[in-house]
């Protein structure tokens, strides 16, 4: 059975996060129960994340027209996440829109499958950034008033057997944080594992899990990695903390390893983590630590490296580069991971 928590909210994003219309419907393909998760905010901008009860596969479906007020959008579902073969199309009859050109996505939707008929979406929970003109009264008040806790939301990628749905909360004058994960099953759908009391993972839609890094070098499809944004969803600005499936406890468990810039070597089962310290646009503290993965299934730190560069101010030509001292080491052990986006261009 899919899990569908009862909740309805609206909650805004403003200028450095997501602006977006945020969804999730439910209801009955044929004999099969679904969901439908929207990221949405014009009418060329509709993003939605499927999955029924049939093999609990998460899908990316794949729009095939622009709106048209008479007919609706439509819509294909893939048998695989990214995958070209169709296994259905649906027209979805009566999203409208805003002056603005801004999505309203109804309570209820009325569908048409071409394999199965009408059927009817019902709003589950949903929440809805405004841009129409006098909107900023009621976005400050959204933000100042709408607290929730632990609404679930669908993540696009998946493993062979498992698939994932973060845990979203916002307290009051706050942002939306994902706080959890949801782990189920795809054989039956049933809750796996609950991974509680993540901090500091700002809310990055159906995409804050991946999955396509083998970070436990085993060659099955049982990794997953959860990214972490402080402030906005630019690409840069990502830190990434990386799980595995862990036979012995029978559980997904933390690998002791997180950070921005990383890259694996599979024949040496190690992990090189790079963090960059700068100090202002022309010096910079460099801190690189090696890995090793062990039979302890976690990371343990082989040996770190600490350098400083100096550029020209003039063409940004590298002009010299040595060791660091203890404080200018210590300086890159405390800063952020984020701290380099203050001084890119």
């Amino acid at each position: 059975m899919i899990s569908i928590r009862k909740y309805f909210f609206v909650v805004v994003f403003f200028s450095n996060t997501l602006l977006a219309n945020y969804s999730v419907y439910e209801g009955n393909i044929g004999k099969y129960k679904v969901e439908f998760y929207f990221d949405a905010f014009y009418k060329d901008d509709i993003n939605i994340i499927y999955i029924d009860n049939r093999n609990y596969e998460p899908r990316q479906l794949n729009s095939t027209n622009k709106y048209r007020n008479d007919e609706g959008i439509t819509f294909n579902i893939p048998d695989t996440n990214f995958g070209s073969s169709i296994i259905d199309t649906i027209v979805i009859k009566n999203i409208d829109f805003n002056e603005d050109g801004t999505i309203i996505l109804n309570k209820t939707l009325e569908c048409e499958s071409k394999l199965y008929g009408s059927f009817k979406l019902d709003k589950k929970f949903g929440y809805d950034f405004k841009t129409h003109v006098n909107a900023d009264d009621y976005n400050l008040k959204l933000k100042k008033n709408v607290e929730f806790n632990n609404v679930e939301i669908i993540q696009r990628e998946s493993t062979k057997d498992y698939y994932f749905k973060t845990l979203i909360s916002k307290k009051k004058g706050e942002f939306m944080q994902v706080v959890g994960i949801n782990i189920y099953q795809k054989k039956d759908g049933n809750l796996f594992q609950t991974i509680n009391n993540l901090k500091g993972y700002g809310f990055l839609s159906f995409t804050s899990i991946n999955t396509n890094q083998d970070a436990n070098f085993d060659e099955k499809d049982n990794d997953f990695y959860i990214s972490k944004t402080t402030d906005s969803i630019n690409d840069g600005n990502i830190l990434d903390a990386y799980y595995s499936y862990d036979n012995n406890s029978g559980k997904f468990v933390y690998l002791n390893l997180s950070g921005r810039f990383i890259t694996f070597d599979s024949e040496k089962k190690t992990a090189e983590k790079v963090k960059y310290c700068p100090k202002d646009y022309f010096n910079r503290v460099i801190l690189t630590d090696l890995y090793q993965y062990t039979d302890k299934k976690k990371y343990t730190i082989l040996n770190s490296k600490c350098k400083v560069e100096n550029k020209s101010k003039v063409d940004y030509k590298l002009l010299l580069s040595r060791q660091c001292t203890k404080k200018e080491r210590n300086f890159c052990m405390n800063a952020s991971e984020l701290l380099i986006d203050d001084y890119l261009d």
